[in-house]
């Protein structure tokens, strides 16, 4: 019998030999995975999410995957990139959220094409490899790591159980985890056969000891070490209309000393109510509210610092002899400066304002409570710049946060999201101080710890505390992520120039 023949009997055996229901299920897949993500926040549905699109895709001829593909990846997108055209002009916008779809289809694709080509013995690592080996390429390539896609793990930001994998694999550990657990279950749907059996049951049993370890790692219902608390502040200032007619504020500069007085005066009204609770820390947001050497400003900051009995953390420019940096700038409660460090991950618009990266600095600094230090908001979102902080001795790190894109809602939790999985993978507290929320405090476990509302002006004050200790992820970094990329090589090379495998009911034409 023809390959072809072949082909056309299993297509007509299949549940999905009409293609809306191929289609239906992949729509299903990328609605599931989107109410996992931050701003849904139903993690436990993310383990199962694309297990209608994996099942339809082993049911109808592998070469129509990526057409079959496609509804999940546009309506994923738009699920958690609907944000994309209030930060771009409209019409962009609306386009990327249709190219990062077709990106997630194209994915996926991949994926069947190599599960297709491999023995049976390695293609249930295809799609898990394809998608964690990728992912975390885009995320380091330079220029594209500026590109903000969605990764599979940011549907478990809020299952503290979840997360404590990536102390050992950093987030691509846990992103590959998802999606062989999805795959095994779409699997477990179609086998039937004993070879097939035996193959879930080894995937079972290690999918059953990974989540053993999780558990075991997990914080548990103990009581917390000795702790100690932080206050972060939601200032609303990028959208005050009492604080934007003192003078030009566009979130990047500020212009004229009015504007810096009347950002300081609700910032630290905020901090002083914060106080009440005792915080050992107060962060404020990223609103380079003054420059870092202003006499006055930083006498102001000081006397802050002292009437609140706390360390304050604030975000200010600074002209250095590196050139013009965002810098947090850290007072101790006797009003002494004890840090300043200088944004590294700047954005394009603090560039286009004359901002430049600050320099490869990871100063630590000892305190009651533990060794801190600070950052600037975009740093959380590259891997190196936390992780080298916790390897140079930081058990706390404070970050002054700008996720205000002209008060648009759904970003926040996105980007707060990747402060849990560096708290998580490096197991230190990190707290966010933001301009339109979330501010938050979050624990070395990932736990979130206390947060506030995005888009209402405010204070909060979490508990948290210093674990022991450095994990295999900050000693070692990222090598979960180069083992799928040499894992995603190896396969390949195997994969070339094999004939493709009839499986379940597709079948990949040459």
């Amino acid at each position: 019998m023809s390959t072809r023949a072949a082909e056309e009997i299993q297509a007509k055996q299949s549940v999905f030999d009409r293609p809306w229901l191929a289609l239906a299920a992949s729509a299903l897949s990328g609605l599931l995975l989107v109410a996992s993500m931050p701003g849904f926040d139903v993690p436990l549905i993310g383990w199962v999410a694309l297990v209608p699109l994996l099942f339809a895709l082993s049911e109808i001829p592998a070469a129509q995957a990526f057409r079959t593909a496609l509804p999940f990846g546009l309506v994923f997108s738009i699920g958690v990139h609907h944000w994309y055209p209030a930060i771009f002009p409209p019409a962009l916008g609306i386009a990327l959220v249709a190219a990062v779809g077709v990106y997630y289809a194209a994915l996926i694709r991949w994926g069947v094409w190599l599960k297709h080509r491999l023995p049976s013995t390695l293609a249930w690592l295809a799609l898990p490899v394809s998608w964690a080996a990728v992912e975390f390429l885009k995320y380091i390539t330079p220029v594209v790591a500026d590109w903000w896609f969605v990764l599979l793990a940011a549907s478990q930001w809020r299952s503290p159980a979840a997360l404590q994998i990536l102390p050992l694999t950093g987030v691509f550990g846990l992103g590959f985890l998802v999606m062989l657990v999805n795959q095994t279950i779409a699997d477990a749907l179609r086998a039937g056969a004993n070879d097939a059996w035996r193959s879930l049951a080894a995937r079972a049993l290690m999918v059953v000891g990974i989540a053993a370890t999780l558990w075991a790692n997990a914080p548990g219902q103990a009581p917390n070490p000795a702790g100690f608390r932080i206050g972060v502040i939601t200032d609303m200032v990028n959208q005050d209309p009492t604080v934007l007619p003192q003078g030009e504020f566009a979130g990047t500069m500020v212009t004229s000393d009015e504007v810096s007085e009347a950002i300081f005066a609700v910032d630290a009204t905020l901090a002083r109510e914060a106080a009440v609770h005792q915080p050992a820390f107060i962060v404020l947001p990223e609103n380079e509210f003054a420059d870092a050497d202003n006499p006055h400003f930083r006498a102001r900051l000081a006397e802050l610092a002292r009437e609140t009995g706390a360390y304050v953390i604030a975000d200010m420019l600074w002209q250095a002899p590196t050139g013009l940096h965002d810098t947090a700038v850290m007072v101790d409660p006797s009003g002494r400066e004890v840090l300043r460090r200088a944004k590294i991950n700047v954005t394009d618009g603090e560039t286009e304002a004359g901002i430049v990266a600050g320099p490869a600095s990871f100063s630590v600094v000892p305190t009651p409570f533990g060794n801190a230090s600070v950052a600037v908001c975009w740093d959380v979102h590259r891997l190196w710049i936390l992780r080298e902080l916790a390897r140079t001795g930081a058990k706390i790190v404070l970050l002054p946060m700008d996720n205000d894109f002209d008060g648009v809602p759904g970003f926040p939790p996105f980007h707060a999201a990747d402060a849990v999985f560096r708290a998580a993978e490096n197991r230190i507290t990190i707290a966010l101080g933001t301009v339109n929320g979330l501010s938050m405090v979050i624990d070395p476990y990932g736990r979130i710890r206390t947060e506030g509302q995005i888009n209402a002006r405010g204070w909060n004050v979490g508990e948290t505390f210093v674990a022991n200790g450095t994990t295999p992820y900050t000693r070692h970094g990222d090598w979960f992520g180069w083992l799928m990329v040499v894992t995603l090589g190896s396969l390949i090379v195997v994969a070339v120039g094999r004939r493709p495998r009839l499986v379940g009911k597709g079948y990949m034409r040459p």
